[in-house]
C-alpha cells in the first residue's frame, strides 16, 4: 500500500452534489488498496454542504486509509470548516465498512437509529 493522488473532479465531476457519490468514491478508494490517498480538488468548482458533510464523515473520518486534501479553494475550505464545526459525536448505530459490506446491529433500536440517519439526497 502506498500513497496515491486522485483528481476528484475527473471521477466525480466539477460540481460535487451527491452524498451517494461520496459513498461510491469511498468504495473506489478502498478498491485501490492504498494506505494514503491525496485528493486533488484543483478542478472542482462547487460542492454542496450535504456533499461536504458526507465527505467529512465518510472520507476524512475513516480509519482504513489516511486522507489528505490539496488545492482546495477558499470557498470549499470554508464549507468544510463549517461542516467540521457542526459535527457532534454520534452514537455508533452500526459499523459501515463499505457500501457493499454487511452491517451488524445489536438491537432493533440501532436499526431504527441507522434508518433515521439515512439521507436520500
Amino acid at each position: 500500500m502506498s500513497n496515491h493522488i486522485i483528481d476528484i473532479a475527473s471521477i466525480l465531476g466539477r460540481n460535487l452534489k451527491s452524498r451517494i457519490a461520496v459513498r461510491e468514491f469511498y468504495d473506489y478508494i478502498l478498491s485501490t488498496n492504498k494506505a494514503e490517498v491525496i485528493l486533488d480538488f484543483k478542478n472542482v468548482s462547487f460542492a454542496t454542504r450535504s456533499f461536504m458533510d458526507e465527505f467529512y464523515n465518510i472520507l476524512l473520518c475513516n480509519t482504513v486509509f489516511s486522507t489528505n486534501i490539496i488545492n482546495l479553494s477558499s470557498d470549499l475550505y470554508k464549507m468544510l470548516e463549517a461542516v467540521k464545526s457542526t459535527q457532534q459525536k454520534k452514537a455508533k448505530s452500526a459499523k459501515i465498512l463499505s457500501r457493499r459490506s454487511e452491517m451488524r446491529f445489536t438491537s432493533i433500536s440501532q436499526v431504527n437509529k441507522y434508518l433515521e440517519e439515512l439521507s436520500f439526497s
